[in-house]
């Protein structure tokens, strides 16, 4: 069973629509052994909502892969507060706190709207475009470039590096290729920001970066690994997961014409439209990895200790026992519990950012694009299985 499993995830159908999958999933196998190379024979996947949010919250886990790994094994994103346990991710966490501020976060909002409508500009003027290289990917590059202080014309490279380190990482697509690529990406990253921090430190700025070398509570502070961490997650998941919001966002909102004409009849439904979007297609399908500090039992399943667990966001969220009619897209749709940001201790800390960039793009794009429309049936997806994002999406707006 499991390895038919661990075949369909890994073929384009699923790549193109993983929710006939999930609902066979949720319904007959919720908690299964996938095994894959990127850990001791494999890993638990675990599919419906209470089962995920019982991991988020009470089950005996652990993130911290320096318990597990040898120590050359370990990348800076290993070091980041993500894939740590209290009290050093308690810690990390209070320190990005005093540099990632809602103030901090509040004040890009006016340079975010001109940049989209820089955007959307050169879209209208030319009528056709492929969305995602022409605004989904540039905003939140530009956005996460600007608050971390790194400079505008270097992020073709840090894009390439952040997609061959995501790619790198899928445990379902990923080959021995993908993962030396992913670790001469890692190494570029890390290089590059060495350099950038050290000339930081001699010449503070009002950026981010800046900021988290200042950052301190009481007598701590970062430490060299931690900050280096602390950029690498920050710039890969700062626009990374934004990115495929906005995209997926648009390609949801085309496919469901109804709630595309109800939206721009009724503007206030664009913050639950948002919250219906990450729902709808999660730009996080699974989970970074958990492991189990001790054995327990799940829907049946024995997880042995230090066995790893990822949770499948993309399924739980299309969980028909917490959402009803769950494969209806609805823009209106409350409550709408979703755990597309994660939940617990290791809720996302930029959400607030990529909500702001969502609620930015959304209501340009419905105001300055009347008449955009899809210019193929066929997007292509990514391939990569534990995200989910667009890498070329044709409309026009002619």
């Amino acid at each position: 069973m499991t390895e038919s499993i661990a075949a369909e995830l890994a073929t384009p159908t699923f790549l193109a629509d993983p929710y006939p999958v999930y609902r066979r999933l949720i319904a007959q196998t919720p908690v299964f052994w996938l095994p894959h190379s990127n850990a001791p024979g494999g890993m638990w996947c675990v599919a419906r909502y209470d089962h995920v949010t019982f991991i988020l919250h009470q089950a005996p886990i652990f993130k911290d892969t320096s318990r597990i790994a040898p120590p050359d094994r370990l990348t800076p994103l290993d070091r980041a507060m993500l894939q740590r346990d209290p009290p050093d991710h308690t810690r990390l966490r209070r320190l990005a706190s005093h540099a990632f501020t809602p103030r901090r976060i509040q004040s890009l909002e006016p340079h975010i709207e001109q940049m989209s409508l820089e955007l959307l500009t050169r879209i209208r003027e030319r009528s056709t475009a492929d969305f995602i290289a022409d605004y989904a990917r540039p905003l939140p590059i530009m956005v996460i470039a600007e608050l971390l202080g790194v400079p505008f014309e270097d992020h073709d490279r840090f894009s390439a590096w952040s997609d061959q380190i995501m790619t790198g990482s899928d445990s379902v697509l990923g080959g021995e290729e993908a993962a030396r690529a992913s670790q001469e990406a890692m190494a570029s990253l890390v290089a590059y920001f060495t350099s950038l921090i050290e000339r930081r430190r001699r010449q503070p700025r009002d950026d981010l970066i800046s900021a988290l070398i200042a950052a301190r509570d009481a007598e701590d502070r970062l430490s060299e690994d931690e900050l280096l961490g602390m950029c690498v997650l920050l710039l890969i998941a700062g626009h990374e997961t934004t990115v495929n919001l906005i995209g997926n966002g648009l390609l949801t909102l085309l496919r469901h014409p109804d709630q595309l004409a109800l939206l721009r009849r009724h503007s206030e439904y664009l913050t639950p439209a948002i919250e219906e979007m990450l729902r709808f297609e999660s730009p996080v399908q699974r989970s970074t990895p958990r492991f189990a500090a001790e054995s327990f039992e799940i829907e049946g399943q024995r997880i042995e200790a230090g066995q790893q667990i990822s949770l499948m966001f993309g399924a739980a969220n299309r969980d028909p026992a917490y959402f009803p009619d769950p494969d209806r897209f609805d823009v209106t749709r409350h409550p709408n519990p979703h755990v597309g940001f994660g939940s617990g201790i290791h809720y996302c800390l930029g959400a607030p950012l990529a909500r702001i960039e969502a609620r930015v793009a959304f209501s340009h794009i419905l105001e300055h694009l009347p008449t955009i429309r899809l210019a193929t049936d066929q997007p292509e997806w990514k391939p990569v299985t534990w995200l989910r994002g667009l890498r070329r999406l044709p409309v026009r707006c002619d």
